[in-house]
């Protein structure tokens, strides 16, 4: 657990897998995505050095009977490249190697997430066991789409706009000015 300290004093305490834990030093300065979930009980902050591994938290979770403790403990045993390898190679051996996760669970996460990962873009390409495949833009539209919605453009319109104007290898926000002028020109 990390704690991050604002300027103005207060302090919030952030999970984080080991592998990031490992690799702070007392007062480094470091950037984080985040996750606030709310539960009826507690208000909790997750924290990931990649916005891949925050988008994976995220998927991990809708997985029926994963929560966030599993998800950080799948965060901790793999990278995200080796965790989306073995579920879309379906290692479901390779994925027992998670604390609290049995064959059962592997398998669950196989079956929901499969679909998922790979449309998702993990740093463009994953290993497969043909060689290096390249993924779907999905993460980069899926972030475009978030914002738009997020302005209070309606999902259909904001996606229709950035088909139009998505072209492979353009970034998140590139996608979304482009979107968003693309919908300005649309109403005049």
């Amino acid at each position: 657990m990390l704690t991050i300290e604002c300027p103005s004093g207060v302090g919030y305490e952030v999970e984080v897998t080991a592998g990031l834990l490992s690799k702070c030093n007392l007062q480094d300065e470091i950037f984080l995505y985040t996750c606030h979930i709310v539960r009826e009980d507690a208000s909790l902050l997750y924290g990931f050095d990649s916005l891949e591994g925050r988008t994976l938290f995220k998927e991990i979770i809708k997985v029926n009977g994963l929560g966030p403790k599993a998800a950080m403990a799948v965060l901790s045993s793999f990278s995200v490249e080796d965790f989306v390898f073995a579920i879309i190679n379906e290692q479901s051996n390779n994925l027992l190697k998670i604390p609290g996760v049995g064959k059962k669970t592997a398998e669950r996460m196989i079956v929901e997430l499969k679909d998922r990962l790979s449309k998702l873009n993990f740093a463009n390409t994953v290993k497969t066991a043909d060689n290096d495949v390249k993924l779907a833009d999905g993460f980069i539209l899926d972030e475009a789409l978030g914002a738009l919605v997020g302005l209070g453009y309606k999902e259909n319109i904001a996606l229709m706009h950035i088909k139009q104007v998505y072209t492979e290898g353009m970034d998140t926000r590139t996608v979304i000015v482009r979107a968003l002028a693309s919908i300005s020109r649309s109403k005049q």
